[in-house]
């Protein structure tokens, strides 16, 4: 169970758009030097994944609008100030309370399940 002291607009954050730990790691590794851009080995590096698994989380966290993508490059540009908001939210929360947030992502279902789920939902209209 996570914990309570995380604020809504965090647990919000991390229910809709973000999937995991490594994702979040990235994010807050853009974050932490936001005018620095990374090489997807970079980060692969610093996550200790493979390139392909970091060329795979940057291009999620980029279509979610954490980051911007420059050729092969990956920089911190969040696509609102609000997002901008949250993600310091995010990093605080994180690291005052790294278990919370950890157990709130793997309590998630992951893609595929959302997806099987979703292909039961009844759509408006149908």
């Amino acid at each position: 169970m996570p914990s309570r002291g995380i604020p809504d607009p965090v647990r919000r954050l991390i229910a809709e758009r973000i999937d995991s730990v490594p994702e979040l790691e990235a994010i807050l590794l853009l974050r932490g030097d936001g005018a620095r851009t990374w090489r997807i080995d970079e980060v692969g590096q610093r996550l200790y994944v493979s390139t392909a698994v970091a060329g795979h989380i940057l291009s999620t966290i980029a279509a979610r609008g954490f980051c911007a993508r420059d050729n092969e490059q990956y920089r911190y540009a969040p696509e609102t100030v609000e997002l901008a908001d949250v993600v310091d939210q995010l990093s605080a929360a994180y690291a005052s309370d790294l278990i919370g947030i950890t157990n709130m992502l793997h309590a998630k279902p992951g893609p595929s399940i959302r997806e099987f789920a979703d292909a039961f939902r009844m759509r408006r209209g149908k």
